[in-house]
Parts: structure tokens; C-alpha cells; sequence
């Protein structure tokens, strides 16, 4: 009896973990077909790619900038016939600039193009007389224009009609800016030397400054003496018709004078219009032949072989010496020579420096100092001369 209750148990037992086994695989079956289960990545959509280019179509560089430019108006005359006075305006593309005029006078005197000459225009100025503008500046309503000396390229000026018809290009060029009411010109500062090449007499007010002689005597240090960037200093007025300039050597990289630096100093004599050097002299190199002179008549007149002396003091006694003619075109160096003078006190030297005879008009011997570190001219003095075989300079 109490072995077939106990086989009864164990059945009925049985029987429910039957009937929970078979509930349980029900469940999963339902899940599984419902999508249960371990999670499965999303089905996988299109790829996503950069928007493509089409292989013909290149990608927009948007174009660089290119330089800056502005349109500057010029006077050139237009037919043979046409009056002397009359010009008509030209225009021209320049590289932009805040110093209109300046840009203007320089496109003026490069000349007509070829296109513009088949259109009938024409000009003094020309491809001979492009760069030769040395400065243009504005003050008080007055444009100073100053070039380099011209005079040989175009001779026909000095005419009357040569004259009217120079002026009228460079006036109409420079009075079409509203903040110009009168025009002076020059050749190398010389306001004078313009004046008389075209045979009229300078404008009216130009009497010449201390600023106009500082321009004068650097110009002069920097062409005829050789200074490679002379640093100013001082200028005053000697008297009323003698000015004086002084400078000193600049140090490497520096804009400064040098502090301590030998000083040169330029004597100019004042014109009505401008400036004329009279002389350079430094502190420790003295010459005294060939002698000095103010008056053009006082001159010293030399052959060569020059007898030069004078007392110096100077890097290991030596001084340079240089014969050099100068003039409104250019600077030749005739001859040039050493002497020795002292390198611890200034004392005597003399010597004699051969020369090619120009054969005319006047010039200058320079006694001067280089720099032991890079050669550069430091100091100098210089003389005026005339040399022999012309006429005695006239004043």
C-alpha cells in the first residue's frame, strides 16, 4: 500500500515538471517567432557619403586679390600744330599709392605710350626722362617738383615754344590737385639752374631754407663726396648769405648719427632761389692747398699731378684723396691718391695726385677718411677748384 502511494508521488510529481517544461518551451517558441531573442543590430540603412563632385566640375578657388591700382590723369599735347599751351588729359593705371602727384609727374615723364603716339599724342618727356624725378612736395599751396638734370636729353626746351610747351605738361599736372596753387621746379635742388635752361626767371617767393640747404648739402655729400647715408644733424645760418649743415657717418643698421662720430660740415652759399656748396670741412683733416675759396673768381686753378697739403688725424695717418668733376649729370672721378698725415695728433702731410685734365669747368679735390670696419667715407673735407685750359670761372 505504501509502495503504490509512494509510486502515485512520484508520477504526480513527474507530471508537473512535464507540464512546466512544456509551458516554458511554449514561451520561448512564441518569443523567438515574435523577434526575442538576443539583440540584433538594425537592419542596415544606404551608406552615407560626402556629396560628390562631378568629375568634369573642378571645385571653386575663389580668385586671390590682386595688387591694389588707382587711375592718375596726366597732360600731354595732341597734334603737331597744336598751341604750345594747350594739353589734354591722359589716363593711366598706377599701382595705388597715397602720393598721387609723385605718381602722376612719374608717368609724365616716362613719355606718351606707343598707342597713345598713334593717337597723336606728344612730348618733351619721353623713355630717356622716365625716373628722373627726384621728389615732389606740397606746402603752403606750392608743388616743388625737383629732377635730376634733364638738360641734355631734351635741348629744344630752352626755346620759347620748347618753354611754354614743357610748362604747361608738368603745370597741368600737377595744378589739377586742389591742394596746389603754384609750381617751382629744380634740377638736383636748383631752382635757379631750371630757370635759366628754359631763359625765364624763377617764380616769385622761392628764396631758398635752412630745409632746402640741408637737401642740398646731403645730396652733395652723398654724389660727390661718396657718403653712402650721411645722418643730419644740425643747420644755422652763418650770415645772411652763407648756411651751414652738419652731419655724422650713421653706425650699421642704426637710422641715427652716430653718437661721437666725426662731423662733416657743408658751407653753401644762398642764391635768390637756392643753395650752392661752397665747401666741406671735417675737424681733423685741414687742407690748405689747394686753397679755399667762396668767390667762383678766388678759385684755385690746378694741373695734375695736384699738390695736395694739409695736416690730419686719421686711422693709422691715411687720407684719401679723390679729383672728381661734377655736374648737374653726373660725378667723374679724374684721379685719385693717399697721403699720410698722423694717427695719434693731427700732423703734416703732402703729396701729389695725378688727374685726367677735363679741359673744362670747375671741381673738387676731397680729402677724406674711410672706416676701417667696411670702408665707408666718415669725414671729409673738400676744395672747389677750376682746372687749367679754360676761362677763369666767372661769378
Amino acid at each position: 500500500m505504501n509502495r503504490v502511494s509512494t509510486r502515485r508521488r512520484f508520477v504526480a510529481v513527474a507530471g508537473v515538471f512535464v507540464a512546466i517544461a512544456l509551458v516554458v518551451s511554449g514561451i520561448w517558441f512564441v518569443v523567438r517567432d515574435r523577434g526575442g531573442g538576443a539583440p540584433t543590430a538594425p537592419p542596415a540603412g544606404p551608406p552615407t557619403v560626402e556629396p560628390a563632385v562631378p568629375p568634369t566640375v573642378m571645385p571653386s578657388v575663389p580668385p586671390s586679390p590682386g595688387p591694389a591700382t588707382m587711375t592718375v590723369t596726366i597732360f600731354f599735347h595732341r597734334g603737331q600744330d597744336a598751341d604750345p599751351a594747350v594739353v589734354v588729359p591722359v589716363r593711366r593705371t598706377v599701382p595705388r599709392t597715397a602720393r598721387i602727384a609723385t605718381a602722376a609727374l612719374r608717368e609724365l615723364l616716362s613719355g606718351p605710350t606707343a598707342a597713345e603716339r598713334q593717337r597723336g599724342h606728344w612730348s618733351h618727356f619721353s623713355a630717356a626722362t622716365a625716373g628722373m624725378l627726384r621728389s615732389v612736395r606740397v606746402s603752403g599751396g606750392v608743388a616743388r617738383a625737383d629732377f635730376r638734370d634733364f638738360r641734355r636729353i631734351i635741348p629744344n626746351a630752352s626755346a620759347s615754344a620748347g618753354s611754354a610747351a614743357l610748362l604747361a605738361e608738368l603745370d597741368h599736372t600737377l595744378r589739377q590737385f586742389s591742394t596746389v596753387r603754384a609750381t617751382v621746379y629744380s634740377f638736383n635742388g636748383d631752382v635757379r639752374l631750371f630757370y635759366e635752361w628754359l631763359q625765364m626767371e624763377p617764380p616769385a617767393g622761392t628764396t631758398p631754407t635752412l630745409a632746402q640747404a640741408q637737401r642740398v648739402a646731403r645730396d652733395f655729400l652723398v654724389r660727390v663726396v661718396g657718403m653712402t647715408d650721411p645722418g643730419y644733424r644740425a643747420a644755422r645760418w652763418r650770415s645772411d648769405a652763407v648756411a651751414t649743415v652738419d652731419f655724422r657717418p650713421r653706425a650699421a643698421g642704426d637710422r641715427s648719427p652716430r653718437p661721437g662720430g666725426p662731423v662733416t660740415t657743408v658751407v653753401l652759399g644762398k642764391g635768390r632761389t637756392s643753395f650752392t656748396v661752397l665747401e666741406t670741412v671735417t675737424g681733423t683733416i685741414r687742407v690748405d692747398t689747394p686753397r679755399s675759396a667762396v668767390s667762383p673768381t678766388d678759385l684755385a686753378v690746378v694741373t695734375s699731378p695736384v699738390v695736395v697739403a694739409g695736416a690730419a688725424l686719421a686711422f693709422e695717418g691715411t687720407v684719401s684723396v679723390r679729383v672728381v668733376q661734377a655736374t648737374g649729370t653726373g660725378v667723374r672721378q679724374l684721379g685719385a691718391g693717399q697721403v699720410t698725415g698722423g694717427g695719434d695728433v693731427m700732423r703734416p702731410f703732402t703729396g701729389t695726385v695725378s688727374f685726367a685734365p677735363p679741359g673744362a669747368g670747375l671741381g673738387w679735390v676731397i680729402a677724406f677718411e674711410r672706416s676701417a670696419a667696411d670702408g665707408a667715407v666718415t669725414k671729409a673735407t673738400s676744395v672747389r677748384v677750376g682746372f687749367a685750359g679754360t676761362d677763369r670761372p666767372r661769378p
